[in-house]
């Protein structure tokens, strides 16, 4: 079985990066800190160098992930409202035939 790939949040790419950036320590050490490739580190440091930020923002995936998320959410709540309401009209039937009976 092949080794789980580790995703690494935007807040810390950025964070490692800053540190590369300010040189108080070597980037081999950094990513030995962090348990990362060296040429991650030196990736994420050229592009916050070149003002690259896309690597430390939220992917479009994500984004769309979030957005399907909130549709679901709202569609539940939709069919909770219905499914509660004809509930409570099957109720009000129920009381109007006993009285008719």
């Amino acid at each position: 079985m092949g080794r789980k790939r580790r995703t690494i949040s935007k807040d810390t790419k950025l964070k490692i990066a800053l540190e590369a950036v300010q040189e108080s320590n070597t980037v081999q050490e950094i990513a030995a800190k962090y348990q990362i490739t060296p040429s991650m580190v030196s990736l994420w440091k050229k592009n916050l160098l070149n003002r690259d930020l896309s690597l430390f923002e939220e992917s479009k995936q994500s984004k769309k992930n979030e957005k399907a998320l909130e549709e679901a959410h709202d569609k539940i709540d939709f069919i909770t409202a219905a499914y509660g309401k004809s509930q409570l009209e099957l109720e009000l039937l129920k009381k109007k035939m006993n009285l008719l009976v």
